[in-house]
């Protein structure tokens, strides 16, 4: 069940890279609008995970879950049925919210539940699903607009997370623990820190934002070293924050092991790398 949801987050990436030519002819969306399509769900994915799954940790990874499930589902409904470019980018801006909220949860429900080798199995699943889910997007966005009609294909291939995501929110009803979590019992106040998440999420979308409205905007590159300043002082900020006794958004200690600094970086590389492509494979 808990794949199932990080399927469908990965797909709505990948699925849109073949449908923009459908929404341009059916709703009359520029370019500029078009690139929206796709940036504004990536950029309000980036902006929300880290705090994210810092707030699964205090208030119960169980509800972050289901709150991401329903509105990924409701935004996924908005986005399919939407008249106009504005209300199909605000969509897609909050079901990538929605799934930001949603995968670390994923993870961390896996690192709670099992382990041993039922652990590494359920990664190993956790790992082939992100593939598939990315390699079968432009398959299934072009089947989808192949067989419909024009103004119902591209509409589809959004609107298939509404059931999915339906079945998803009645299962975990029942099958996960929706309760408080043992931290919010513990303390009367979860430490959230909330200055490092608001610092966090404004150095991220002002580094994200110049590479989304330079080709319309040059001067958005100034946005650029603004937010490089804004990341040193967020670092800065974090390790203030642990020497007062606090627990801060991200451990930065973490980054003195040298295998998560590796891993990080691979990730980072493999997703820029990953991502970009499927964009230029599914335009050209």
């Amino acid at each position: 069940m808990l794949l199932v949801p990080l399927f469908m987050s990965l797909l709505s990436v990948s699925i849109v890279n073949v449908i923009l030519p459908s929404v341009q002819a059916d709703i009359g969306a520029s370019s500029s609008a078009l690139q929206w399509v796709l940036s504004g769900y990536a950029l309000s994915f980036g902006v929300v995970l880290v705090a994210a799954g810092r707030a699964g940790d205090l208030f119960g990874r169980e509800r972050l879950f289901v709150a991401g499930m329903a509105l990924f589902t409701i935004a996924s409904l908005a986005a399919a049925l939407s008249p106009t470019p504005l209300m199909l980018n605000l969509s897609r801006v909050f079901m990538g919210i929605g799934s930001g909220l949603i995968n670390p949860q994923v993870s961390g429900l896996i690192q709670q539940h099992y382990r041993g080798s039922e652990r590494a199995r359920a990664f190993g699943y956790f790992g082939g699903i992100v593939g598939v889910a990315v390699a079968i997007g432009p398959v299934m966005g072009g089947l989808l607009i192949g067989m419909l009609p024009p103004g119902l294909g591209w509409r589809s291939t959004i609107g298939i997370n509404v059931p999915l995501g339906l079945i998803i929110l009645a299962l975990s009803t029942r099958w996960l623990d929706l309760g408080p979590s043992r931290t919010t019992t513990q303390r009367r106040s979860p430490d959230l820190d909330p200055i490092g998440a608001v610092m966090l999420a404004v150095a991220v979308l002002t580094v994200m934002l110049p590479f989304m409205l330079a080709e319309q905007y040059t001067a958005a590159w100034a946005l650029l070293p603004v937010g490089l300043i804004l990341t040193a002082a967020w670092v800065v900020w974090e390790r203030r924050y642990q020497a007062r006794g606090k627990a801060p958004m991200v451990d930065l200690r973490l980054f003195r092991i040298r295998t998560v600094v590796l891993a990080s970086l691979a990730s980072l590389f493999v997703g820029v790398g990953l991502f970009a492509s499927t964009i230029f494979l599914g335009q050209y």
